[in-house]
């Protein structure tokens, strides 16, 4: 029997029954034909969190290096290693479910490397003629771009402290650092990241608005979704008021808090978060506006400092449809996953929605691992951040 000659549907159904990822890239690998019908499978996101013994990586059933240090999750299915006994130190991009390793130079403008945050890919270095990437460093927030023609890093024009966004959007590189969106040039004789014009109502009569709503940024993430580019912030809790006390009260009683979000913040400022998603509306001149979003579409969005993207629980039954998933607190012992749902007014009576569409604030809750702890000893089990695999 000609294996290579069955049918994708039921090659398809083969390659979903396959137990792990490692085999799953077997499977690929067998002919065109097995490839060809293994690329319509969706593979499912990981959450890299702290495993059992010491902390590290959350252990995989694929092909990560021995001996390499956790630098962060990176775009493009690669995670960010380095080798701590390497000097000086240098990234190694590895696919942990094909093996693929790309080694590129050492940064060496970068002081702390650990503080890594992630590195931005504009393609799959395995497969793609020509790349580029740029590094994130956190809480410094140095930025570097990397060209797979020079085969070198560069220094990037930015200073900010905190955490900033980047994504690869169109064929160019964009940071988000609090509500400001820039465009990183990197033709210029000295590379550097230029904010972007923001027009808003008072501007052009445009559908524009004013984000900076006095609440401290924690941190900003951008996301290409559906075609199009969503910067969304993270900020601090909100200045509560007498009227809007029963709906923002102490977690304990709230029926939909699980009572976590108690313990302490290690950013400062408290526990509770508002996240708010902007879509990108590109105009004449150069400029931008930005717009803001009261759904995801039947999106559901996953943000980490580490990575940041959309899926549809069309093909992620396990996703809720119009919620953030958010790595709270991440690199922090108490890292956590807190969902923020966007369907306020399906959850509050009339008078209750209202209050929370004026405040920009999202019900959210803490999810956790299927072992049913959530105590100390789950501490820090989300701190690492999002993964989203490619075979």
């Amino acid at each position: 029997m000609d294996w290579s000659s069955l049918p994708a549907d039921l090659l398809l159904a083969v390659f979903a029954r396959l137990p792990c990822d490692a085999d799953r890239a077997r499977f690929r690998a067998v002919c065109a034909g097995w490839g060809a019908a293994a690329a319509s499978w969706r593979p499912r996101p990981w959450l890299v969190g702290r495993g059992g013994g010491g902390g590290g990586l959350v252990p995989f059933a694929a092909a990560v290096p021995a001996g390499l240090e956790f630098l962060s999750s990176s775009s493009h299915g690669y995670l960010a290693l380095s080798d701590p006994m390497a000097t000086p130190k240098a990234v190694a991009l590895v696919n942990p479910v094909t093996g693929r390793r790309i080694r590129l130079p050492p940064i060496g403008f970068f002081k702390r490397w650990h503080d890594v945050a992630t590195v931005v890919l504009s393609a799959d270095p395995g497969t793609a003629d020509e790349w580029a990437a740029v590094a994130v460093g956190f809480p410094t927030n140095c930025l570097a771009y990397y060209s797979s023609a020079a085969g070198a890093w560069t220094p990037l024009g930015f200073s900010a402290a905190g955490y900033a966004g980047v994504e690869h959007y169109r064929g160019r590189f964009y940071v988000a650092f609090k509500s400001q969106l820039c465009v990183c040039d990197v033709e210029a004789t000295v590379p550097a990241v230029i904010p972007l014009e923001q027009l808003t109502d008072d501007d052009d009569g445009g559908g524009g608005e004013n984000v900076d709503t006095g609440r401290r940024v924690v941190e900003t993430h951008l996301v290409e979704c559906d075609g199009e580019l969503l910067l969304v912030s993270v900020r601090d809790n909100l200045e509560r008021n007498p009227e809007d006390a029963t709906i923002f009260g102490d977690a304990g009683d709230d029926d939909d808090h699980d009572g976590s979000s108690s313990s302490s913040d290690s950013d400062g400022g408290g526990d509770g978060r508002v996240v708010e998603v902007l879509r990108v509306e590109w105009v004449a001149g150069g400029a931008v506006r930005l717009v803001r979003q009261e759904d995801l579409r039947s999106r559901a969005l996953f943000l980490g400092r580490n990575r940041a993207f959309a899926l549809s629980p069309a093909e992620f039954p396990a996703c809720r449809a119009n919620c953030v998933y958010l790595v709270d607190q991440q690199g922090h012992p108490d890292g956590r996953v807190r969902v923020f749902d966007m369907n306020a007014d399906g959850r509050w009576e009339p008078e209750e929605a209202a209050i929370v569409a004026r405040n920009y604030a999202l019900r959210d809750e803490t999810i956790y691992p299927d072992d049913g702890r959530r105590d100390a000893q789950s501490a820090g089990w989300a701190r690492r951040g999002w993964f989203f695999p490619k075979y």
